[in-house]
Protein backbone atom coordinates (compact mmCIF):
# COMPACT_ATOMS: atom_id res chain seq x y z
CA UNK A 1 0.00 0.00 0.00
CA UNK A 2 1.12 3.49 -0.82
CA UNK A 3 2.01 5.88 2.04
CA UNK A 4 2.91 9.56 2.12
CA UNK A 5 6.60 9.82 2.61
CA UNK A 6 6.59 13.54 3.49
CA UNK A 7 3.94 15.33 5.57
CA UNK A 8 3.32 19.08 5.00
CA UNK A 9 3.53 21.14 8.15
CA UNK A 10 -0.01 22.27 8.88
CA UNK A 11 -0.75 25.98 8.90
CA UNK A 12 -2.39 27.46 11.95
CA UNK A 13 -6.02 27.46 11.08
CA UNK A 14 -9.26 27.31 13.04
CA UNK A 15 -9.40 23.63 12.06
CA UNK A 16 -7.37 20.95 10.32
CA UNK A 17 -8.22 17.57 8.89
CA UNK A 18 -6.51 14.31 8.29
CA UNK A 19 -7.31 11.64 5.79
CA UNK A 20 -7.93 7.96 6.48
CA UNK A 21 -5.49 6.96 3.74
CA UNK A 22 -2.44 5.82 5.49
CA UNK A 23 -3.40 3.22 4.54
CA UNK A 24 -6.94 3.55 3.31
CA UNK A 25 -9.14 0.72 4.54
CA UNK A 26 -9.39 -2.01 1.96
CA UNK A 27 -10.71 -5.56 1.57
CA UNK A 28 -13.22 -5.13 4.41
CA UNK A 29 -10.80 -3.43 6.73
CA UNK A 30 -12.19 -1.00 9.37
CA UNK A 31 -12.36 2.74 8.88
CA UNK A 32 -10.02 4.81 10.91
CA UNK A 33 -11.20 5.38 14.47
CA UNK A 34 -11.84 8.86 15.84
CA UNK A 35 -12.42 12.13 14.03
CA UNK A 36 -10.64 13.29 10.96
CA UNK A 37 -10.91 16.98 11.91
CA UNK A 38 -9.29 18.91 14.74
CA UNK A 39 -10.27 22.45 15.88
CA UNK A 40 -8.47 24.97 18.08
CA UNK A 41 -8.90 28.64 19.15
CA UNK A 42 -6.97 31.31 17.26
CA UNK A 43 -6.61 35.11 17.12
CA UNK A 44 -8.04 35.37 20.58
CA UNK A 45 -6.83 38.99 21.00
CA UNK A 46 -9.56 41.66 20.91
CA UNK A 47 -10.31 43.46 17.68
CA UNK A 48 -9.47 47.24 17.63
CA UNK A 49 -12.46 49.51 18.39
CA UNK A 50 -12.33 52.90 16.66
CA UNK A 51 -13.63 55.87 18.63
CA UNK A 52 -16.99 57.50 17.89
CA UNK A 53 -18.35 60.87 18.99
CA UNK A 54 -21.19 61.32 21.42
CA UNK A 55 -23.84 64.01 20.87
CA UNK A 56 -22.85 67.58 21.73
CA UNK A 57 -23.66 68.73 25.26
CA UNK A 58 -25.39 71.99 26.16
CA UNK A 59 -23.84 75.35 25.34
CA UNK A 60 -21.88 76.91 28.20
CA UNK A 61 -22.93 80.20 29.75
CA UNK A 62 -21.94 83.18 27.61
CA UNK A 63 -18.69 84.81 28.71
CA UNK A 64 -20.27 88.31 28.56
CA UNK A 65 -23.75 89.69 29.19
CA UNK A 66 -23.53 92.14 26.27
CA UNK A 67 -21.18 93.65 23.65
CA UNK A 68 -20.26 90.14 22.51
CA UNK A 69 -18.96 87.06 24.26
CA UNK A 70 -18.38 83.38 23.42
CA UNK A 71 -19.83 80.09 24.53
CA UNK A 72 -18.72 76.51 23.93
CA UNK A 73 -20.11 73.02 23.90
CA UNK A 74 -18.27 69.71 23.87
CA UNK A 75 -18.78 66.13 22.82
CA UNK A 76 -17.00 63.04 24.11
CA UNK A 77 -15.12 60.39 22.18
CA UNK A 78 -16.99 57.61 23.97
CA UNK A 79 -19.55 56.33 21.50
CA UNK A 80 -17.66 54.05 21.53
CA UNK A 81 -14.40 54.93 23.20
CA UNK A 82 -11.36 53.76 21.22
CA UNK A 83 -10.03 50.41 22.51
CA UNK A 84 -7.47 47.77 21.65
CA UNK A 85 -5.44 50.07 19.43
CA UNK A 86 -8.46 51.59 17.68
CA UNK A 87 -8.25 55.10 16.25
CA UNK A 88 -9.28 58.20 18.17
CA UNK A 89 -12.27 60.18 16.97
CA UNK A 90 -11.56 62.47 14.04
CA UNK A 91 -12.02 66.24 14.31
CA UNK A 92 -12.46 68.50 17.34
CA UNK A 93 -14.47 67.76 20.45
CA UNK A 94 -15.29 71.43 21.15
CA UNK A 95 -17.39 73.95 19.25
CA UNK A 96 -17.46 77.74 19.87
CA UNK A 97 -19.91 80.46 18.83
CA UNK A 98 -20.52 84.18 19.47
CA UNK A 99 -23.25 85.17 21.92
CA UNK A 100 -24.88 88.26 23.46
CA UNK A 101 -23.64 90.49 20.66
CA UNK A 102 -26.13 93.25 21.52
CA UNK A 103 -24.82 96.52 22.95
CA UNK A 104 -24.53 96.91 26.68
CA UNK A 105 -26.91 99.52 28.13
CA UNK A 106 -25.21 102.81 29.00
CA UNK A 107 -26.73 104.47 32.05
CA UNK A 108 -26.93 108.25 32.03
CA UNK A 109 -24.57 110.41 34.08
CA UNK A 110 -24.87 114.06 35.06
CA UNK A 111 -22.63 116.81 33.75
CA UNK A 112 -21.36 119.55 36.05
CA UNK A 113 -23.83 122.28 36.99
CA UNK A 114 -23.85 125.37 34.81
CA UNK A 115 -23.77 128.95 36.09
CA UNK A 116 -26.54 130.35 38.25
CA UNK A 117 -29.18 132.33 36.37
CA UNK A 118 -29.77 136.00 37.10
CA UNK A 119 -31.80 136.55 40.25
CA UNK A 120 -35.49 137.03 39.55
CA UNK A 121 -35.62 140.06 41.90
CA UNK A 122 -33.20 142.78 42.89
CA UNK A 123 -34.35 142.78 46.50
CA UNK A 124 -36.99 141.37 48.87
CA UNK A 125 -35.98 137.87 47.79
CA UNK A 126 -35.91 136.19 44.42
CA UNK A 127 -34.75 132.87 43.03
CA UNK A 128 -32.10 131.74 40.64
CA UNK A 129 -31.53 128.38 39.05
CA UNK A 130 -28.77 126.37 37.50
CA UNK A 131 -29.02 123.20 35.44
CA UNK A 132 -26.98 120.17 34.54
CA UNK A 133 -27.34 117.84 31.56
CA UNK A 134 -27.76 114.07 31.49
CA UNK A 135 -24.97 113.67 28.94
CA UNK A 136 -21.96 112.41 30.83
CA UNK A 137 -22.65 109.95 29.35
CA UNK A 138 -26.07 110.17 27.73
CA UNK A 139 -28.19 107.04 28.28
CA UNK A 140 -27.97 104.62 25.35
CA UNK A 141 -29.11 101.13 24.36
CA UNK A 142 -31.85 101.01 26.97
CA UNK A 143 -29.74 102.42 29.79
CA UNK A 144 -31.36 104.28 32.67
CA UNK A 145 -31.86 108.03 32.70
CA UNK A 146 -29.95 110.04 35.27
CA UNK A 147 -31.40 109.87 38.74
CA UNK A 148 -32.62 112.98 40.49
CA UNK A 149 -33.35 116.43 39.14
CA UNK A 150 -31.36 118.34 36.55
CA UNK A 151 -32.22 121.74 38.02
CA UNK A 152 -31.27 123.35 41.31
CA UNK A 153 -32.88 126.48 42.80
CA UNK A 154 -31.77 128.81 45.54
CA UNK A 155 -32.91 132.06 47.11
CA UNK A 156 -31.13 135.26 46.21
CA UNK A 157 -31.21 138.99 46.96
CA UNK A 158 -33.11 138.41 50.17
CA UNK A 159 -32.30 141.89 51.54
CA UNK A 160 -35.14 144.39 51.90
CA UNK A 161 -35.83 146.71 49.02
CA UNK A 162 -35.04 150.36 49.69
CA UNK A 163 -38.20 152.42 50.05
CA UNK A 164 -38.12 156.04 49.06
CA UNK A 165 -39.90 158.30 51.55
CA UNK A 166 -40.62 161.08 49.07
CA UNK A 167 -43.51 160.15 46.75
CA UNK A 168 -41.87 162.15 43.98
CA UNK A 169 -38.65 160.15 44.20
CA UNK A 170 -37.89 156.73 42.81
CA UNK A 171 -35.58 153.91 43.64
CA UNK A 172 -33.32 154.29 40.63
CA UNK A 173 -31.53 151.40 38.93
CA UNK A 174 -28.16 153.03 39.19
CA UNK A 175 -27.49 156.40 40.80
CA UNK A 176 -25.94 159.21 38.76
CA UNK A 177 -23.00 161.16 39.98
CA UNK A 178 -24.91 164.44 40.01
CA UNK A 179 -27.60 166.22 42.04
CA UNK A 180 -29.95 168.55 40.23
CA UNK A 181 -31.49 171.28 42.33
CA UNK A 182 -33.34 174.48 41.68
CA UNK A 183 -30.03 176.24 41.27
CA UNK A 184 -27.82 173.44 39.85
CA UNK A 185 -28.50 171.37 36.73
CA UNK A 186 -27.00 168.25 35.21
CA UNK A 187 -26.79 166.89 31.72
CA UNK A 188 -28.72 163.80 32.91
CA UNK A 189 -32.14 163.73 34.53
CA UNK A 190 -32.97 161.36 37.41
CA UNK A 191 -30.53 162.68 39.97
CA UNK A 192 -29.63 161.74 43.50
CA UNK A 193 -32.10 163.13 46.02
CA UNK A 194 -30.97 161.98 49.45
CA UNK A 195 -28.35 159.96 51.24
CA UNK A 196 -30.14 156.58 51.19
CA UNK A 197 -27.56 154.42 49.45
CA UNK A 198 -27.26 150.66 49.21
CA UNK A 199 -24.47 148.83 47.42
CA UNK A 200 -25.38 145.96 45.08
CA UNK A 201 -22.78 143.65 43.61
CA UNK A 202 -23.94 142.43 40.20
CA UNK A 203 -21.00 140.17 39.57
CA UNK A 204 -17.73 140.69 37.73
CA UNK A 205 -16.10 143.92 38.86
CA UNK A 206 -19.08 146.22 38.35
CA UNK A 207 -20.97 147.68 41.29
CA UNK A 208 -24.12 149.68 41.17
CA UNK A 209 -25.02 152.23 43.86
CA UNK A 210 -28.78 152.36 44.41
CA UNK A 211 -30.27 155.65 45.55
CA UNK A 212 -33.60 157.38 45.86
CA UNK A 213 -33.69 160.00 43.12
CA UNK A 214 -36.16 162.64 42.05
CA UNK A 215 -38.43 161.60 39.26
CA UNK A 216 -37.85 163.05 35.83
CA UNK A 217 -39.08 166.64 35.75
CA UNK A 218 -38.48 167.06 39.49
CA UNK A 219 -35.54 168.63 41.27
CA UNK A 220 -34.29 168.42 44.82
CA UNK A 221 -35.13 171.46 46.91
CA UNK A 222 -34.71 171.71 50.66
CA UNK A 223 -34.94 167.92 51.12
CA UNK A 224 -37.95 167.42 48.86
CA UNK A 225 -38.53 166.64 45.21
CA UNK A 226 -40.56 169.43 43.60
CA UNK A 227 -41.51 170.14 40.04
CA UNK A 228 -38.90 172.33 38.47
CA UNK A 229 -41.51 174.94 37.56
CA UNK A 230 -42.16 175.53 41.25
CA UNK A 231 -38.59 176.37 42.08
CA UNK A 232 -38.55 179.71 43.99
CA UNK A 233 -37.61 182.73 41.94
CA UNK A 234 -35.97 185.43 43.95
CA UNK A 235 -36.97 188.94 43.15
CA UNK A 236 -34.58 191.34 41.57
CA UNK A 237 -34.63 195.06 41.08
Amino acid sequence: SAQLSVMEEPKPEPSRTKQCNNPAPMHGGDDCEGEGEETRDCNTHSCPVHGGWSEFGDWSECSAECDGGTQTRTKQCNNPAPMHGGDDCEGEGEETRDCNTHHCPVHGGWSEFGDWSECSAECDGGTQTRTKECNNPAPMHGGDDCEGEGEETRDCNTHDCLECEDENSVYNECAKQCTETCTESCDMPMVVHDDKIVNFNFGDDDQCFKKCECREGYVSHEGECIEKQFCPVHGGW
